[in-house]
C-alpha cells in the first residue's frame, strides 16, 4: 500500500470521526444543539473576571475535544452587578431562558442564599443544577441533607466554614503565627458577612469553639476583635485601636468582596504599620495586588495561588498558561476553570445529560491525581489542579455537597480522602510581598496530623517584618 494511500485512509477516518462526534479529543460536531452552561455574577469585578475566563477557556478546551457527549457547550453569563435582586432575577432567565442545564453563581453566601428557593421553585418546570462557586456560607449546603427532593440540585464547589477547623487550616495558621510571626497576641477583623458567624460565635452543637478560643488553645490571646463591613473605606480609626490594644498581628479574615486593598494602604500609612498582616483571602492571592495597593503591600502576608507550586500534577504548566492569557490566580480561579473538567467527568460517567441522572453522580465522583484528562490547547490535566477534587458525599450537613477538606464526623481532622494527596497544600500556602514581582513562600502546610507550615517548598527563615522591608526598600 502506497504512503499517499494510507494518508488518504487515514484522513477520511479523521472526518468521520469529527462528523460523528464519537472520537476522544474530537471537536464537537456542527449542528447538534448546544448545551448551555451558565454564570451568574458581577462580571466587571477584578474578583470574578478571571474565574469567568477561566470558565471560557476550559469550556473551549472541552469543545475542542467533543463537548459534552458530542454536543457543544454554550457558555452564557448573566451580570448581577453585585446586587441580590438582580442575581435571583437573572436565575430565572438563565433557567426558563438560556435552559441551562447548569449554572454557577459567583461567591457571594448572601447571593446564593437568595437564589436557592428560587432555583428550587424553577427545577419543578426545569430540571437543572445550581453550583455555588467558591462561598463558604454553611447556610448554603445545610438544607441539602433535611430537604434532599427539594434541593438535591443544589452543589458547591467549596468548602463549608466547619472544615476549617481542621489541622489543614486554622491550626496551622495559629502556628504560623507563633513560630514565624512570633506573635502571641491577635487581632481579628472580620468580613461581616453570614460566612463568618459560624467563626465569630463557634457552632456548639459540633463542638467547634469561636475562633478566638480555638487560638487560645494554641497559645495565642485575642486582644482585638471587630466585624467590618465589606467595602468600609475607611480603616484608619480601627487601625489606630489595634494599635494601642498590644496586638502583634492582625488577622483580617476577609473575602473577593472586602476593600482589602484600600485597608492595606491606609495600614501602610498608620500608626498600626509596624504590625504584622495577615489576610485570608481574596484579591491578595495573586501578584495583582501589588499593583492594586501601590506596593503598599510591602510586608503583607496572605495565602497565595499565583505561585508555580506542584499544587497537582499539572499545575505548573496550567499556571504557565494563566500568566500568558493574563488571568490573575485566585483560588476562586482555580475552582472555576476546574468546574467544567469536573462536569465533563461527570456527564461522561453518567452517559447522560439528564439532570436526574447527573446529580446522584455529582454526588459520587472524587478526582484525584490518577483520573487525568487532557486539555486541546495545553495538554494541562484538566480538573487535576490540586491534589482531591470532587463532592463529599457522606450525608452530613453542611457537608454533603460540598467540596472536601474536612472529614464531616470530625471536622478538626482532615477528611480521610486527603491522606492520599502527595502535592503541595494549597490551603495553606502562606505568602509574604516583599517588593515588586517578590512574593516569598513562607508556608506551605502539610494538615494534621501535627499542623505545620513547614511543608516542601516553604522558606519561613525568610520573613522579614514591615519594617525591616520598609528600611530595606528606603521608605520612612
Amino acid at each position: 500500500m502506497s504512503k499517499r494511500w494510507i494518508f488518504v485512509s487515514l484522513s477520511c477516518v479523521l472526518v468521520l470521526a469529527l462528523v460523528a462526534g464519537c472520537a476522544p479529543g474530537g471537536a464537537a460536531p456542527a449542528g447538534k444543539e448546544p448545551v448551555v452552561i451558565g454564570y451568574i455574577g458581577q462580571v466587571s469585578s477584578s474578583a470574578i473576571k478571571p474565574a469567568m475566563d477561566a470558565m471560557k477557556w476550559a469550556i473551549d478546551e472541552v469543545n475542542a475535544a467533543g463537548g459534552l457527549l458530542g454536543r457543544p457547550i454554550r457558555f452564557v453569563t448573566e451580570d448581577s452587578k453585585g446586587e441580590t435582586s438582580l442575581a435571583v432575577a437573572a436565575a430565572t432567565r438563565m433557567v426558563l431562558g438560556h435552559k441551562a442545564l447548569v449554572y454557577y453563581v459567583e461567591g457571594r453566601t448572601e447571593m446564593n442564599l437568595a437564589i436557592m428557593p428560587k432555583s428550587a421553585a424553577l427545577y419543578k418546570q426545569q430540571p437543572h443544577i445550581m453550583v455555588a462557586q467558591a462561598p463558604m456560607g454553611r447556610e448554603i449546603t445545610l438544607p441539602v441533607v433535611e430537604q434532599y427532593d427539594t434541593y438535591k440540585f443544589l452543589f458547591r464547589d467549596y468548602v463549608p466554614e466547619d472544615s476549617f477547623y481542621c489541622g489543614s487550616v486554622f491550626p496551622t495558621y495559629f502556628t504560623f503565627f507563633k513560630e514565624v510571626m512570633n506573635a502571641n497576641k491577635l487581632a481579628i477583623l472580620w468580613e461581616d458577612l453570614a460566612w463568618t458567624l459560624a467563626w465569630r460565635n463557634g457552632l456548639p452543637d459540633k463542638g467547634l469553639p469561636k475562633l478566638e478560643d480555638y487560638a487560645k488553645e494554641y497559645g495565642i490571646e485575642t486582644v482585638y476583635s471587630k466585624p467590618v463591613r465589606p467595602r468600609a473605606g475607611s480603616y484608619l480609626p480601627i487601625l489606630e485601636a489595634i494599635a494601642k490594644s498590644g496586638a502583634e498581628v492582625i488577622f483580617f479574615i476577609s473575602s473577593w468582596f472586602t476593600d482589602t486593598d484600600v485597608f492595606v494602604k491606609q495600614w501602610a500609612e498608620s500608626t498600626a504599620k509596624d504590625i504584622p498582616v495577615m489576610l485570608f483571602g481574596g484579591t491578595s492571592q495573586s501578584y495583582f495586588f501589588w499593583q492594586a495597593t501601590g506596593g503598599k503591600a510591602l510586608g503583607v502576608c496572605t495565602a497565595f495561588s499565583e505561585y508555580e507550586l506542584p499544587q497537582g500534577p499539572d499545575y505548573i504548566a496550567w499556571m504557565r498558561e494563566c500568566k500568558k492569557r493574563g488571568i490573575p490566580v485566585q483560588g476562586n480561579t482555580v475552582l472555576a476553570y476546574g468546574d467544567i473538567w469536573f462536569l465533563w467527568e461527570v456527564v461522561n460517567r453518567a452517559q447522560s445529560l439528564d439532570v436526574e441522572k447527573l446529580i446522584p453522580v455529582f454526588e459520587t465522583t472524587v478526582l484525584t491525581e490518577k483520573d487525568r484528562h487532557y486539555g486541546q490547547d495545553t495538554k494541562v490535566g484538566g480538573y487535576v489542579l490540586s491534589t482531591l477534587s470532587g463532592q463529599c458525599s457522606t450525608k452530613v450537613a453542611p457537608f454533603f455537597h460540598s467540596g472536601i477538606l474536612a472529614d464531616p464526623n470530625n471536622p478538626k481532622k482532615d477528611h480521610p480522602l486527603r491522606e492520599q494527596r502527595n502535592w503541595v497544600d494549597r490551603w495553606t500556602i502562606f505568602a509574604q510581598f516583599q517588593g515588586p514581582d517578590n512574593v516569598v513562600i513562607l508556608g506551605t502546610g502539610n494538615g494534621t496530623p501535627p499542623p505545620t507550615y513547614k511543608g516542601n517548598y516553604a522558606q519561613p527563615e525568610k520573613y522579614k517584618t514591615p519594617a525591616q522591608l520598609r528600611k530595606e526598600a528606603g521608605w520612612k
